[in-house]
């Protein structure tokens, strides 16, 4: 009897382990350009390990193996990454996302007082050098062509030498990225019920009891040389999340539009 619980439970932590598995979306990094004056060390090479570390860690997204990638990348001959070209690499890996862009800015350089220091103590110096690093960096969704994230991302680090400020900076700005992306995380009115809002949107995807968030309603959609990027949305109200699960959660109105109403697929977002 005692087994038989042991391996009922381990069957529960089992398919409970592949069901969080499953729900994680998967990312594609694409091979970032360097277009800064800066070249002492392979900055994108760090840059998107650190961005990986980021996004895995989060919980929230697995990213695509680098082998796999550069066999991608090969074999269809690309060379510049572009928003066409980044959703149909990220499709042909079979991600939800890619992310993409390029490294504006580079700088990394000796603090003023490590400099007047004697050389026999510089390696006692702690935080010596000063990093930083800025990237432009996009993330699209794969499935709908839709840019969810366009943002120019700053990491500014000291360290002991120039890598460990490197490094330092590029971990910021990965997490900095990451923080931008939960902030814009989007999701949808599914239904109601009496006075309780139902929302597309979970602790796995970052929201939490008590936020509130906005609700926007689209209108028609943004082109840009043939290609629909976006919609254009109205602002309808602002609602509070008071019950939340894992996939979905139960919101109650906070403020409304004058003369407007929450309808299914009304958009919510955060901040």
């Amino acid at each position: 009897m005692k087994n038989l619980l042991i391996l009922i439970f381990s069957l529960m932590i089992f398919c409970s382990s592949n069901s969080v598995e499953a729900a994680k979306k998967a990312v594609a990094i694409m091979p970032l350009e360097n277009i800064s004056n800066y070249s002492a060390m392979n900055v994108p090479e760090i840059m998107a390990e650190k961005l990986t570390a980021a996004l895995q860690n989060s919980g929230k997204y697995f990213v695509v193996e680098r082998e796999r990638m550069s066999e991608i990348l090969r074999e269809q001959g690309f060379q510049n990454i572009s928003s066409n070209s980044a959703v149909e690499i990220g499709q042909l890996t079979g991600s939800n996302y890619s992310v993409f862009g390029k490294i504006t800015f580079i700088s990394a350089e000796k603090n003023l007082f490590s400099r007047i220091l004697p050389k026999s103590s510089e390696k006692g110096v702690i935080n010596g050098w000063k990093a930083r690093v800025e990237i432009d960096i996009r993330f699209v969704n794969n499935e709908t062509g839709e840019l969810v994230l366009a943002e120019n991302i700053v990491g500014t680090k000291t360290g002991i030498n120039e890598t460990d400020a490197i490094n330092s900076a590029c971990k910021e700005a990965a997490e900095n990225f990451f923080n931008k992306l939960m902030a814009t995380a989007v999701g949808r009115i599914v239904d109601f019920q009496g006075n309780d809002i139902y929302i597309d949107q979970g602790l796995e995807s970052g929201f939490r009891r008590g936020d509130i968030l906005n609700v926007l309603r689209e209108t028609s959609p943004i082109e840009v040389n043939g290609k629909i990027i976006g919609m254009k949305t109205i602002p309808i109200g602002k609602i509070k999340i008071a019950e939340i699960y894992g996939e979905y959660a139960i919101c109650k109105v906070v403020s409304l539009q004058t003369g407007q109403k929450l309808q299914k697929n009304d958009v919510i977002r955060k901040g």
